[in-house]
């Protein structure tokens, strides 16, 4: 079973969701991210034992992972650039 975090959780507000995400799916790895297909219509893609977003497709929380190591990268000088992926 798998237990990650979610970052939007409300203590007094249900509609955030809980506070850990479990699954017992097997996750795909992409770019050193975890994508969780949590339930028939969310993907949650999941790195360092924490969601960073959710997705309606495996296309999407791909996608998503291309902008977010896209934007690290970016953050970084040409040189360092290389070293992060």
């Amino acid at each position: 079973m798998a237990t990650y975090r979610n970052p939007w959780h409300k203590p007094k507000d249900p509609h955030y969701g809980p506070e850990y995400y479990r699954t017992e799916v097997t996750p795909q790895e992409y770019k050193g991210y975890l994508i969780y297909r949590r339930t028939l219509e969310v993907w949650d893609v999941v790195k360092d034992g924490a969601c960073v977003t959710q997705m309606a497709g495996p296309n999407g929380a791909r996608q998503a992972i291309d902008k977010l190591v896209e934007e690290r990268l970016s953050a970084f000088p040409t040189s360092m650039a290389g070293k992060l992926q």
